[in-house]
């Protein structure tokens, strides 16, 4: 099987997936208000981090990247939690939740949260989804890495959501139609309530005015309600990128997964004016990448 086409939108999705965490890492934490729309494009420099820098949401994505390029479809907590320990003192911004999985496997071995409702799990979910079509296998292998740092359902559930949005825009499918269906099973199975995220999914969300939070459905439902918007206005990629951002709050995670999801849509190297000014991974690392989830797609159906 002839893999180069998904391979190239993997790889657009992983572009535009740090150009959107790159747009929002300025702005993290702001009020929308104090998010200048026309300034976005600039990647102004913010504290330390230098312009462009992209931050623990493209770090950590890259590592799921390459733990499934390495390992195929399946769940190796202690060996995921070995990489993620050796890869956080070089990562910028990583969450709470994280952090606390990273010091209780360090510490103590253990391999699973029994805590955590925060964005992190559904930030790493997108390469789940580039690279496992089956919906169930794909389920499941979501639910297993999640849970090394995410304990509660209600983060589960969010990167659930994320994957098969990512999934399914590989396939030509709009991602804003597998929501529906994906909550439906996620309150089934986990028995917990994805109200936010449906009422984005129905157009009647909208962010609280100090943003979007960094709790994993608030983050879900502003993905949700951006990716739909952008597919009926039929913005540009850029132009979703840009209203992600001008959210506020946790601009660098929502812009991002929006990124990767409506990135995975495209053939070619992203149409994204900042772009070339993007802290990004190598080409050889993109591509291995790439090449690895999409030949691990079409091996897994």
């Amino acid at each position: 099987m002839d893999t180069t086409p998904m391979r190239s939108r993997i790889r657009a999705g992983l572009l535009a997936y740090a150009a959107g965490d790159a747009a929002g890492v300025p702005w993290e934490g702001c009020r929308a208000e104090q998010v200048p729309r026309q300034g976005i494009d600039e990647l102004p420099r913010r504290g330390d981090w230098p312009p462009g820098a992209t931050s623990d949401d493209t770090a950590l994505t890259l590592l799921v990247a390459e733990y499934l390029r390495d390992r195929g479809a399946v769940v190796d907590e202690a060996d995921f939690l070995s990489r993620l320990a050796a890869a956080a003192p070089g990562i910028r911004g990583i969450g709470p939740s994280t952090k606390a999985a990273v010091d209780r496997f360090r510490s103590e071995g253990a391999v699973r949260a029994h805590s955590g409702d925060t964005n992190g799990a559904a930030m790493r979910a997108l390469p789940i989804g580039w690279a496992i079509a089956d919906d169930d296998l794909r389920r499941g292998v979501t639910t297993g890495l999640s849970r090394t740092t995410h304990g509660a359902d209600s983060a589960v559930a969010a990167a659930c959501i994320a994957a098969a949005m990512a999934s399914a825009a590989l396939d030509g499918v709009s991602p804003a139609d597998v929501v529906g269906p994906e909550i439906d099973w996620a309150e089934r199975q986990f028995r917990v309530d994805l109200t936010p995220v449906r009422r984005a999914d129905e157009g009647g969300w909208w962010p609280h005015r100090n943003g979007v939070t960094l709790h994993a459905l608030d983050t879900a439902a502003a993905v949700v309600g951006v990716v739909r918007h952008a597919l009926d206005r039929r913005l540009t990629l850029a132009d979703a990128l840009r209203h992600a951002v001008s959210l506020g709050g946790d601009t660098d995670t929502v812009a991002a997964i929006v990124g990767g999801i409506l990135g995975g849509r495209e053939r070619d190297t992203p149409d994204i004016p900042w772009l070339a000014r993007v802290d990004l991974p190598d080409d050889a690392t993109l591509d291995a990448v790439s090449a690895a989830l999409a030949e691990l797609r079409a091996s897994t159906g």
